[in-house]
């Protein structure tokens, strides 16, 4: 069981210590792609060590092969390294574990107290001294976190760009530290390889090292946190082009039936073909594919890998007319960063003088209510002190509502304690995302960030929406393509389309609908006959609370169509 200090670890650092079957398989892997020196020991190094998982899971595969090893340890918890030191003296005899607490990247400083951290500054320690391999699972830090001037450094130094993760660095500073052929297997975040944010880590894997694998061990929840773990296997090799095996597991809906059967994920992903495999009572599907990287290769695309994507993805792209974000400005919903003030199940609940205004209350779309092609509102509504008439965000003078200004003075300390919204020159008593006032009077799609499928609906009631959606405002010349895009996104084409270029998906095989990944949704050609019909289903679909399966199929159909494609 991790205690209190573990678990303030992984909240305030991004500490997620690695399970021990992952450590050996990393460790095998890691092997499989490595080269032994001759004439001395392998030089191993673990620049985040922890509890020493991996180091203990390395040093144990290279006992198995008779091969001596000097292990290098460092992290910024000196009581990790008295346990990890312990560990690997008291179960692995005949290596050496130095715990070497040096600065691994910039000397930066600690997350949670503001001292100097342990991460082995590359400029304090011998230039001269090389690893033959590194094993490795850094802290999962986002550039929040870091601090815009740590990341910004960070990205200087190591050629990063966008939103700087401390693991981005570890990759980049592992070339220095790595023999000629040397090379590394570590565990990073998947989203690297479909977010915008990852391209400049995708670009520096392909342009400064030859990446032998990626693993992308999907919802298989290897730790306790919420983290969507890949392994990455690369080599400290420079080449011009490569072919890079990608493969991943994910859990699949109740029911489906399995082709094959292992006995862990790990047996599943050696050996299982492509399909669904049966693990114990679970039931995962295993892909596998390669990402093609040529020189002067383009990064900014997602890594996707079977070739049948690529020719779907090839496809739909030459029949696209527009884009989602050919509509307008995917928005977020609203953001209180106070929602238990702002946002209520009941306002009548509360005592006559501090109930708001019934004009400043307003009914909310929400993730619990926006459906396929019925966006009805939630049990909640939100305070909303703004001038809906107007496009810009302009407050309302609070001091003529007395009952929502006492409201909002109860909740002064917590409102006001919000620094961001004092320093962006706002009241103490704002919505942070508010959005355009005026733009939710007119019709606009609105679709849930996370679901399994496309829950794409159109509203017309002038509701607000919720922050965990978002929503895209349409002009009324708009209207007809309006209905189009949500026939479009609603459809298994458009699941299929998501899949093949971005691939994020989260657990029990959940998608995220974020607004760089809706941008790219393709539109066919709104003139096509097959187009027009599955808007005018769409339209007809508007608001329905049953389901209505020979409508969805005849929808299906005619986007299929519109895109001149056969339907899967």
């Amino acid at each position: 069981m991790a205690t209190a200090r573990q678990v303030g670890r992984e909240k305030l650092e991004g500490v997620h210590y690695t399970p021990a079957e992952l450590a050996g398989y990393v460790a095998r892997k890691l092997l499989s792609y490595g080269s032994f020196p001759k004439g001395r020991a392998v030089k191993v190094l673990d620049p985040a060590c922890g509890d020493g998982e991996l180091l203990l899971a390395i040093a144990r595969e290279l006992a198995e092969r008779g091969v001596a090893a000097e292990l290098v340890g460092t992290d910024t918890d000196a009581n990790a390294i008295e346990v990890a030191t312990e560990r690997l003296a008291n179960t692995i005899p005949g290596v050496s574990f130095r715990g070497d607490v040096a600065d691994f990247l910039l000397g930066l400083a600690k997350i949670d107290s503001g001292q100097p951290a342990s991460l082995f500054d590359l400029g304090s320690r011998d230039e001269e001294e090389k690893f033959d391999l590194i094993i490795a699972n850094p802290p999962y830090v986002r550039t929040q976190h870091l601090g815009s001037e740590r990341a910004q450094e960070l990205g200087r130094r190591f050629g990063l760009t966008g939103r700087v993760d401390l693991y981005q660095a570890f990759i980049a500073a592992f070339q220095s530290v790595l023999e000629d052929n040397g090379s590394f297997g570590i565990i990073v975040p998947n989203r690297f390889l479909v977010t915008k944010g990852g391209e400049s880590i995708r670009r520096l894997l392909a342009s400064r090292y030859q990446v032998n694998e990626i693993i992308d061990l999907g919802d298989t929840k290897q730790f306790a946190a919420a983290v969507l773990p890949a392994i990455v296997f690369a080599s400290n090799i420079k080449v011009d082009s490569q072919k890079i095996p990608v493969s991943s597991i994910y859990s699949v809906e109740t029911g489906t039936q399995a082709t094959s059967t292992a006995a862990s994920i790990y047996d599943a992903l050696d050996g299982t073909p492509n399909g669904a495999v049966q693990v114990g009572p679970s039931t995962w599907t295993v892909e596998r594919g390669e990402v093609v990287v040529q020189p002067k290769a383009r990064f900014d695309a997602p890594w996707v890998s079977r070739s049948s994507d690529l020719n779907f993805l090839a496809a739909v792209d030459e029949a696209s007319y527009a884009r989602f974000s050919d509509l307008g400005k995917i928005r977020v919903g609203v953001k209180s960063t106070a929602d238990k003030v702002f946002i209520r199940r009941s306002w009548d609940d509360l005592e006559a003088r501090v109930r708001p205004e019934r004009e400043l209350l307003h009914p909310l779309v929400s993730s619990d209510t926006a459906e396929r092609w019925n966006c009805r509102h939630s049990a909640l509504s939100i305070l909303y002190p703004y001038d809906m008439t107007n496009r810009k965000r302009v407050p309302l003078d609070i001091s003529r509502f007395p009952r929502a200004a006492a409201y909002l003075e109860l909740h002064r300390e917590q409102l006001s304690g919000r620094k961001y919204v004092i320093d962006a020159g706002r009241h103490w008593w704002e919505i942070w995302v508010p959005q355009k006032p005026a733009d939710w009077a007119a019709p606009k799609i609105v679709f849930p960030d996370i679901s399994t499928n496309g829950k794409f609906a159109i509203d017309r009631t002038g509701a607000l929406v919720n922050g965990n959606c978002y929503w895209i405002s349409l002009s009324p010349e708009q209207e007809d393509l309006g209905y189009l895009a949500v026939a479009v996104a609603n459809s298994s084409l458009a699941m299929r389309y998501y899949d093949a270029r971005f691939g994020n998906k989260l657990y029990a095989g959940r998608r995220r609908f974020i607004s760089q990944y809706v941008d790219h949704f393709p539109l066919p050609d709104p003139g096509n006959p097959a187009a027009k019909r599955a808007a005018e289903l769409a339209r007809e679909l508007e608001g329905t609370t049953e389901s209505a399966p020979s409508l969805e199929r005849e929808v299906e159909a005619a986007v299929w169509s519109a895109f001149g494609l056969e339907q899967a």
